[in-house]
């Protein structure tokens, strides 16, 4: 350990490593149909919040988000959910944590004693992208983001991530992608029997969609998979801050 530290001392920083995350979606695949299969049901906000001066601050808005798309900005205060008040990071977990049955979250937001209100139309979220973004920001040294897919990117993966029969490149779809996409991303597609999670320029593996679905979602899962698909990319990020 104390030979990793001095390593790292005399390299320098490579704090924070940056991961950006987007999903990509086939024209042939059904992406409403895929999520409805699964056993593990997510809906998602588009927002991340921290404690800040003992308050509940938004910290991150994802573009093209339900929460961008109702106007929530960074740095507002989150004061109460559904008309209920926001003691704490914790508090408000349990808050948004409600059946994904219930669609809309009602958000009263404060910013230096100016409140307005917004309702947040949450939206089918991919439950093992949602987790590795999650999962990712949970974790130290990481600047984590979401991206969109461009129309240029999106006829790379068609090209690059798939075989002539629409199968996955499991072995070499990174390769393929090195040139479409800036380092440190990372793109999952999900098809109907497996996932495919790939580094441009560094790795890619594919995983059955029911290894990662029911009780095999977990929080030690989805680390698992991140842990593998990142390595060589962190590691070069400590070698070579």
């Amino acid at each position: 350990m104390l030979a990793l530290l001095l390593a790292t001392a005399l390299a320098g920083d490579p704090c924070p490593i940056t991961l950006s995350f987007a999903e990509f979606t086939p024209e042939w695949r059904d992406r409403a149909a895929d999520l409805e299969a699964l056993e593990s049901k997510r809906k998602w906000m588009g927002l991340s919040y921290r404690k800040r001066a003992g308050l509940v601050v938004v910290s991150k808005v994802l573009p093209r988000s339900p929460a961008d798309l109702a106007g929530v900005k960074v740095g507002e205060r989150i004061a109460a959910v559904n008309s209920r008040p926001v003691l704490s990071v914790e508090h408000a977990n349990k808050m948004f944590d409600t059946p994904s049955a219930v669609i809309g979250i009602d958000l009263t937001l404060d910013v230096d004693g100016d409140r307005r209100s917004v309702r947040i139309d949450r939206g089918p979220a991919d439950p093992v992208f949602l987790g590795l973004v999650n999962t990712s920001e949970n974790q130290a040294c990481r600047d984590v983001g979401v991206f969109a897919i461009s129309d240029e990117q999106g006829a790379a993966l068609v090209k690059g991530a798939f075989n002539e029969g629409k199968g996955f490149r499991c072995e070499d779809a990174h390769e393929a992608l090195e040139e479409s996409f800036e380092s440190g991303s990372v793109v999952m597609i999900r098809g109907g029997r497996r996932l495919l999670l790939t580094m441009p320029g560094w790795t890619t593996q594919c995983v059955a969609v029911e290894e990662l679905d029911g009780t095999g979602l977990t929080m030690d899962t989805l680390q698992v998979q991140l842990d593998t698909l990142t390595a060589d990319y962190v590691k070069d990020r400590h070698d070579n801050p």
